[in-house]
């Protein structure tokens, strides 16, 4: 075997193994999901156990989009979906916690993820999208090491220009993140790959190629995608 056909085996083992590692990745989130819906199902009027479940589907609806396994999409619309039943159950037994509010909307985004943008909005989404994050963020923006200031920016970020995008409030709330959290080991790559791609939509390539090389040396694939299309 010469080394140019050893080189591609490898690749294809290193391939093969990566795949395999997001599905089992997925999979477990799912059974974390399954276990924390029927948990709630026990306690439908436990405000914890409602905004866990949603919790636990975002997170096994946001793992199958990033590593786009197999039906990723179907994934997200159903994870999406219940996601959002029971985020909205929480705020309802709650209305003053944050984490209901906060994971209805992140539930929103992957549900999105899976059906696209303009259908949510067309099911009437935006507005209590809208209130989750801001109630979020008035509350406590801090919370999930500043998830309601990330998710609030990229709200306004991904909006289509008729439903109301607003790339100024995009860019103050992302810097705003990077000021509080930019030193923090806990810091959320996609902050710098939306403020990265931000930069891009607006012309300002110097700082996009900063923000994206930040965000694809944490690991981001989709910044580095970004990054290798950007002239």
């Amino acid at each position: 075997m010469t080394r140019f056909s050893i080189a591609v085996l490898a690749l294809s083992m290193a391939l093969a193994a990566s795949a395999v590692f997001a599905a089992g990745n997925v999979a477990a989130l799912k059974a974390d999901a399954d276990a924390a819906v029927q948990a709630a199902a026990a306690a439908p009027g436990d405000y914890a156990a409602n905004w866990k479940a949603a919790k636990a589907l975002r997170l096994w609806g946001d793992e199958a989009v990033t590593q786009k396994v197999q039906g990723w999409k179907d994934i997200a619309k159903s994870a999406g979906k219940d996601g959002m039943k029971f985020g909205d159950i929480a705020t309802k037994l709650n209305p003053v916690g944050i984490e209901g509010w906060y994971y209805y909307g992140l539930s929103v985004g992957t549900y999105s993820d899976g059906v696209s943008i303009v259908t949510a909005l067309t099911e009437g989404l935006k507005g209590k999208t809208q209130k989750g994050f801001e109630t979020a963020y008035a509350t406590d923006k801090t919370f999930d090491t500043g998830g309601p200031i990330l998710a609030l920016g990229r709200f306004w970020q991904v909006l289509p220009g008729i439903a109301g995008r607003d790339l100024k409030k995009a860019e103050q709330l992302l810097d705003e993140y990077v000021s509080l959290y930019g030193a923090s080991k806990d810091a959320n790559k996609d902050a710098w790959y939306f403020r990265g791609q931000l930069y891009k939509d607006t012309g300002r390539k110097d700082e996009a190629r900063a923000d994206l090389q930040k965000a694809a040396s944490m690991g981001s694939g989709d910044a580095s995608k970004l990054l290798a299309d950007l002239k």
